[in-house]
């Protein structure tokens, strides 16, 4: 099989669509030779903030010289952005290699009256296999959508099981309230592994203590009171953290200082457990952390601002952010999302952010009209303009904008990639010739 004839078979499967439940996944790795047991995680899952956290922990692990996996979920740019190792995306040969193995096994469990497995799971035990054949020391493995019942939760109790930020999103899945959500999340807490949990409202720290209480794992959370920042800007943010001082992250966005405080505490678990991490390799790894489209900085003059914000919790982040770094710049907001995301709630946050929206419809299925959002945002915001897609948008953006103001664009993790390719590949002077050319597949884990 070659690597396009692998992409196609990707593409044919993924038209089945997403199946919670963990049935298939321990069939598909028993007819792989269960790859997952020979391997050390760290597991982490939460609404927001995962990917960032999971991005802080290998970069420091890398530093100390382990070799790292890390299975990310979803993707921006690349399909094979999906697994890596020491950050190098897998190769194309290996991505044919293993999906026709996949392939055959799940022709198996067909042949045997089963059902054939979702293509998450295929993904998933695709990275097990990877990371057990080039001898990870560490695998950084991010959830899908939830925890109890995702796909990852297959694993053998991690080396530590990391909760960060819960808040509402993926409902028709995991529940309708935080509380039913935490408890989705917390089913990565295991027996025998510490637990690290981002602190939070009072009722979603109850479910997560209740389960790190049931399953006897140590746990550590997140002290706030012991934060002390110094430093907020575009290029780099500074503070303290319990015993440790003058910290530096290159992230941008006031949300990834707590994120950097939560895989502090994970990799202060791991050192408990001998890790041997040094003070030295914990501050180098954390300045070259590097997570792409997070209050990322693409463009200047005007300053373009992606976001991956598609809940009304990373709105919040989003909106603290922009007011806290660009407190004197009108900021014009571009918006897409996906039909059943909270739309509504997050037009709201956004308001208080600027008074100029620009809608656009993700080139995604589940993309919402950007008519119906533009209508729903005239409730909310003074100037709105429909841009129909993206390109559409960013036109209006640049028109709308002067070399002073800030450019906005959030709402779904699907649209960075071609955001970035029109920022990149088109001179603003040429908006009207703005095209996508990228090919990233769709995602199931926003």
């Amino acid at each position: 099989m070659t690597f396009d004839e692998a992409m196609t078979y990707i593409r044919r499967v993924q038209t089945r669509g997403s199946v919670y439940g963990l049935e298939r996944m321990g069939v598909l790795l028993d007819e792989l030779d269960c790859p997952q047991k020979d391997l050390r995680f760290i597991h982490v899952a939460g609404t927001n903030g995962k990917g960032s956290v999971c991005a802080f922990i290998d970069s420091i692990l890398r530093e100390a010289g382990f070799r790292t996996g890390r299975f990310i979920s979803p993707t921006l740019f690349d399909y094979r952005e999906r697994i890596q190792i020491n950050g190098r995306y897998i190769e194309k040969q290996a991505v044919a290699r293993y999906v026709e193995q996949l392939k055959a096994a799940a022709d198996r469990m067909t042949d045997r009256g089963l059902e054939a497995p979702t293509l998450f799971e295929m993904e998933t035990a695709m990275g097990f296999m990877y990371f057990r054949d080039e001898s990870c020391d560490y695998v950084v493995l991010e959830t899908g959508m939830g925890g109890r019942m995702d796909s990852t939760n297959i694993i053998p109790p991690p080396q530590v099981a990391v909760i960060t930020a819960i808040s509402l999103d993926h409902m028709a899945f995991l529940g309708d309230t935080e509380e039913k959500i935490a408890a989705q999340k917390a089913g990565i807490i295991k027996p025998g592994s510490r637990s690290v949990l981002y602190s939070q409202g009072k009722t979603v720290m109850r479910v997560l203590e209740n389960a790190c209480l049931d399953a006897a794992s140590p746990v550590t959370e997140t002290d706030w009171g012991q934060l002390k920042v110094w430093e907020e800007a575009m290029e780099r943010q500074v503070f303290d953290y319990r015993h440790r001082k003058g910290l530096v992250i290159k992230l941008s966005g006031r949300y990834q200082i707590k994120n950097a405080c939560t895989a502090l505490d994970a990799v202060d678990c791991l050192n408990k457990d001998g890790a041997g991490i040094t003070e030295g390799q914990i501050r180098e790894g954390l300045l070259k952390t590097v997570w792409r489209g997070r209050f990322e900085r693409i463009s200047r003059h005007p300053d373009v601002i992606v976001d991956g914000a598609h809940n009304p919790a990373g709105a919040r982040s989003l909106s603290e952010s922009l007011k806290a770094y660009f407190p004197d710049k009108k900021k014009i907001l571009v918006m897409g999302v996906f039909a059943d995301k909270d739309y509504e709630n997050i037009l709201k946050i956004m308001a208080s952010t600027g008074d100029r929206l620009i809608t656009f419809r993700p080139d995604h299925p589940r993309g919402l009209d950007s008519g119906k959002l533009a209508k729903t945002a005239e409730k909310y915001f003074e100037n709105v303009r429909d841009g129909k897609d993206v390109a559409g948008a960013l036109r209006i953006a640049y028109e709308t904008a002067t070399e002073k103001d800030i450019i906005a664009c959030f709402g779904s993790l699907s649209t960075i990639a071609p955001i970035c390719d029109i920022i990149f590949t088109k001179a603003p002077s040429r908006a009207d010739s703005f095209v996508y050319k990228g090919e990233a597949l769709a995602q199931e884990t926003e």
